[in-house]
């Protein structure tokens, strides 16, 4: 009697020697220095920030035009003894700066909170996808693509439904809202995945 049937070991090898030599990672991307990244890492891990060039910070109130910095706007001046910029509107006092030595941002870690909470939920969809690449019906890059996926869906939720340390009521002031990692969405859409060469 002769027995028939079809050899997967080697394209299942071919799929495990993939996990050897590729990695999904998860988070944001960019340049060292970028704005996006310094704003991850400050609410990631916490940050202490102090004027760079001059005294004072300066914090934009909700009636300082988006996108202006104190130079961008005419007639600005600090009152005697006081530590706000205002423009003098027709007679009226107008804020557009509270001036600051320093900000204090807490640590809002949605990031290590997104891993912690669904690590679980992580190993099985791993458990599984290997069960269907040792079945041939997965790729090792299709189980790296999912886990991806699932990962950066976790972690723009966790920014979105963390809301503590609350914003300082300035910063609730201004954007409209309390929810401390949520303004224009742009956080949210930054989080990515890719799938690198060890």
């Amino acid at each position: 009697m002769k027995i028939e049937g079809y050899n997967r070991i080697p394209e299942v090898t071919k799929e495990l020697e993939y996990f050897k030599t590729h990695q999904v990672v998860i988070g944001f991307f960019g340049k060292r220095e970028s704005r996006l990244l310094t704003i991850v890492g400050a609410n990631e891990f916490g940050a202490t920030i102090k004027p760079k060039n001059g005294e004072w910070l300066w914090i934009p109130t909700k009636d300082c035009p988006k996108g202006k910095g104190p130079k961008d706007i005419a007639g600005l001046f600090i009152p005697k003894g006081h530590r706000v910029a205002c423009i003098n509107d027709h007679g009226k006092l107008v804020v557009y700066f509270y001036l600051s030595k320093l900000v204090q941002i807490p640590a809002r870690p949605f990031i290590r909170q997104a891993y912690l909470a669904n690590k679980r939920k992580y190993t099985q969809l791993v458990r599984q996808y290997i069960a269907k690449v040792l079945a041939g019906e997965a790729t090792g890059k299709q189980l790296l693509s999912r886990l991806g996926v699932a990962c950066t869906a976790d972690i723009a939720m966790s920014s979105i439904k963390l809301k503590h340390p609350k914003n300082r009521p300035a910063t609730i002031e201004r954007k409209g809202s309390d929810n401390p990692l949520v303004d224009t969405g742009e956080l949210q859409r930054q989080v990515k995945f890719m799938i690198v060469p060890i």
